[in-house]
């Protein structure tokens, strides 16, 4: 994992500004404003910003048709972060002149006069919902009102939608980095394995698997994990969120996660779910028909589908068992815009007792698959009380899935 590591040629950074000019023109727009989110906010990031600037997350993009962006960055580190990279081999997308610190409305508004583009058209991308976590979009409102409020005479107009249908195909050069990322994550899970045998703590597993992407050349911000004999729950570990001691592993436990490795910006998802010793017998069926789901989903994940018939296809297997599931069954990656969720999601008679309880909605069940289309398989499947959650990242193909991954897409067994 030392050598050979991809990187992005100035031929991937003119394919991206072309692409971004394109879709100006059929639009009908002088230039494109293009929101980040913060820097770290994982998983399920929003960073369209670097897609452009192959630099630091975190900042807002103005990209004017037929020029070179500009960027506005977050502090002035993001500045000498760059200062220090013309000292090495790294080739920067932006230059100097074009990178401001200070991510704010005001700022922007002032260089956008500045530029002489108060009149413009602008397609701006971070107004649209962006599943799981922004589902009215990403931009502050104090940095939307200013720019609006200040810039009377430009229109605006949402294009975040149809950005990520022109980028959810991935480059061969992108596949290459996604491979990689998923290669981390491979070991990640195995690591995770290992390390899942009784008396260790969630923490150590934890650990292992944050060690793990470090020494391989990767990165994670935060994992989802679980245990016991019984779990329905989905989510980070409590003592992450609330101060509590660690579950401790016991055998005939299943240590449920999820994990996000990460490389360059491109991220895949490993579902891993590990049975200790001897399980119940419903973690082993709940296994099997997750296993059947993905697999269903895998033989669809080619081009020319409807993402629909995929939804359905996995959907089948576990309708047939009456299982509930306890989040969606698959969804794109870079972008998260098509989602399908299960049949009888959270279908536990709990649930009678909290407040109006939204289901997650499937997104994009008639979007066209194409080749280079990343997507995360997860299939899970409750029975009672015990759930068991499998999968890991597919790539669409022209006659099927590419599976980047292996392990955590049956029942690993520590």
């Amino acid at each position: 994992m030392t050598i050979n590591i991809p990187t992005y040629s100035r031929a991937e950074r003119d394919r991206r500004w072309s692409l971004a000019n394109g879709l100006m023109e059929e639009n009908g727009l002088d230039a494109l404003i293009v929101y980040g989110d913060r820097e770290g906010a994982y998983p399920a990031f929003f960073a369209p910003d670097t897609w452009f600037t192959n630099e630091r997350p975190g900042s807002i993009v103005v990209f004017p048709k037929g020029e070179e962006p500009i960027v506005i960055v977050f502090l002035t580190t993001v500045i000498e972060d760059h200062i220090q990279a013309g000292s090495t081999s790294h080739r920067s997308w932006i230059r100097p002149e074009n990178m401001y610190a200070g991510k704010m409305g005001s700022n922007v508004v002032e260089i956008i006069e500045d530029r002489g583009l108060d009149h413009c058209g602008f397609g701006v991308i971070g107004l649209e919902p962006y599943p799981p976590y922004y589902f009215d979009g990403v931009i502050p409102y104090n940095t939307w009102k200013t720019i609006i409020d200040d810039l009377p005479n430009a229109r605006f107009e949402p294009v975040g939608n149809a950005f990520f249908a022109r980028t959810a195909a991935k480059s061969p050069e992108e596949i290459a980095v996604l491979k990689w990322s998923a290669a981390i994550g491979e070991k990640m899970c195995e690591a995770m394995r290992a390390a899942a045998r009784p008396g260790a703590g969630e923490n150590e597993i934890y650990a292992t698997a944050l060690d793990t992407a470090a020494r391989n050349v990767g990165y994670t911000a935060q994992i989802l994990l679980g245990s016991g004999p019984e779990f329905v729950g989905w989510g980070p570990p409590a003592w992450l969120y609330r101060p509590e001691a660690p579950r401790r592993i016991e055998a005939g436990d299943v240590v449920l996660s999820e994990v996000f490795a990460s490389f360059g910006m491109l991220e895949t998802q490993h579902q891993p779910a590990i049975a200790v010793g001897k399980v119940h017998a419903d973690f082993e069926d709940a296994a099997a028909l997750a296993r059947a789901a993905y697999e269903a989903g895998v033989r669809m994940l080619k081009a020319g589908t409807v993402f629909g018939d995929v939804v359905a296809a996995m959907r089948a297997p576990l309708r047939e068992a009456a299982c509930w599931q306890v989040h969606p069954l698959v969804h794109s990656l870079t972008p998260y815009t098509m989602i399908g969720a299960g049949e009888r999601i959270a279908d536990l008679p709990e649930l009678a007792r909290y407040g109006k309880v939204l289901p997650f909605p499937s997104m994009g069940t008639d979007r066209v698959l194409e080749e280079g289309m990343v997507f995360a398989l997860e299939p899970n499947c409750g029975i009672g009380r015990r759930m068991i959650n499998l999968g890991g990242t597919v790539v669409v193909g022209a006659q099927g899935g590419i599976e980047l991954n292996s392990n955590s897409t049956r029942l690993m067994h520590a």
